[in-house]
């Protein structure tokens, strides 16, 4: 068989990026809309891994990062990782040596559970470090229904019986949720990974592929969430609300979901919690979903260079338990 093409395409050729995604089950993550959004916080030169051979294709979104002269990778912030059209037991070899040419020391690679294929790499360099909770929306709502949690099913009965509206006015939502964002995460510990700028932000909520429902009272908007789709799968991005909105999360999923329906879309990423199990977890449990194990591939391209920095940065090489690459830490 002859030698793959592998090549990088860039944010700059929007056209070729979201061309080779189509090629392949992809989620939001993949897309030049999300990754195009995420590099305006993150200002990493950004692009799309695309791998093909005879008619297997394989896609992967991947941001350069510069660390005392040398580059290492890693996937932008979105659930994404490399996705395919078929098997590839030749996949890493390949990869790893078109890696090795770019000169990246070493990569960070998140995968997405819904769309990984064990096929692409080396076992023994992935490793679980969380859960997504995953609806299938190709049950019917009494289906759905029936799995929810008895206080859930309540809440949407309370929901039901007062004065709250369904909110679809694209612009009032963004500007809602551009204004609070910020603030609202911040008064709930968010890690730095979620300090994104406005411009991410409203770039992302005019991405034809996002869309934003909001809840509002009588007087005022009091909670808004995002979701983003493609043919394949949604995702639930985010969520703010003012104190006393906080109740209506509940009823922004179950919406997103009969709507989701709609559009023949097949299932619902809820997302995990910030660590395994937590409260936010818990409160995805609830809606009777399927648990995927969340991964990452840690891949050493050029070993001595990578040992050279841990060194340096008084770290061990060898350890791939926690943080990665370990020289950042």
């Amino acid at each position: 068989m002859a030698a793959p093409e592998q090549q990088l395409i860039p944010l700059s050729d929007a056209m070729a990026w979201n061309s080779a995604v189509k090629e392949v089950p992809h989620a939001f993550g993949h897309t030049w809309e999300s990754c195009y959004a995420m590099s305006l916080t993150t200002a990493m030169p950004t692009y799309l891994y695309q791998f093909a051979m005879g008619d297997t294709r394989i896609v992967c979104p991947i941001g350069e990062r510069l660390y005392q002269g040398y580059t290492d990778i890693v996937t932008p912030y979105g659930f994404s990782g490399f996705t395919g059209n078929a098997n590839c037991s030749e996949f890493d070899e390949h990869w790893k040596a078109f890696a090795r040419d770019r000169n990246y020391v070493c990569g960070y690679i998140g995968l997405n559970p819904i769309f990984e294929n064990p096929s692409y790499l080396c076992e023994r360099e992935c490793y679980a470090y969380n859960s997504l909770y995953v609806l299938d929306l190709t049950k019917t709502i009494k289906e759905l229904f029936d799995r929810l949690s008895h206080n859930r099913k309540q809440q949407l009965r309370r929901f039901d019986k007062q004065q709250y509206k369904f909110v679809d006015d694209k612009s009032a939502l963004k500007n809602f949720f551009v204004q609070h964002y910020s603030a609202f995460f911040e008064s709930r510990g968010a890690s730095g990974v979620y300090a994104f700028s406005k411009e991410t932000m409203s770039s992302l909520i005019d991405s034809g592929a996002v869309f934003i429902v909001g809840v509002t009272s009588a007087t005022e908007l009091e909670a808004v969430s995002v979701f983003a789709y493609t043919p394949h799968g949604a995702e639930y991005l985010f969520n703010v609300s003012l104190p006393q909105g906080r109740q209506h999360t509940t009823a922004l999923i179950w919406f997103a979901v009969q709507h989701l329906q709609t559009m023949k879309v097949p299932l619902l990423n809820l997302g995990g919690g910030v660590s395994e199990n937590d409260a936010i977890a818990q409160f995805k449990q609830f809606f009777g979903p399927q648990r995927y194990a969340l991964r990452c591939s840690k891949q050493v391209f050029q070993p001595d260079k990578y040992q050279t920095l841990c060194m340096a940065a008084n770290k061990d090489p060898a350890d791939r338990s926690g943080f990665f690459p370990a020289y950042r830490q």
